[in-house]
């Protein structure tokens, strides 16, 4: 059975970063540099604020406390409230 398995040891990354890894970072950042200043900052401030007023409302609020809740349990309560409506 799959749970019976026993797990294959894997290979021990290395904890350092590679060239490419550090390459790859500095290109990253270089292009978020550019972005940001073609924007500008006040754009980029109008835009977080937008994201943090999402993220902050009811329905978002409330989708995160039905997404943590108990699947059964919201099925229930959709239930009874769709044979309340009849």
């Amino acid at each position: 059975m799959f749970w019976s398995k026993k797990k294959q040891k894997q290979e021990e990354k290395p904890v350092g970063r590679s060239a490419d890894s550090a390459a790859l970072r500095a290109q990253a950042l270089a292009t978020m540099r550019t972005a940001r200043a073609e924007i500008g900052e006040e754009t980029l401030q109008k835009i977080a604020a937008a994201i943090q007023r999402k993220q902050n409302s009811p329905i978002e609020q409330a989708k995160a406390r039905i997404h943590q809740a108990d699947a059964d349990r919201v099925a229930d309560e959709l239930f009874w409230m769709m044979g309340k409506r009849d």
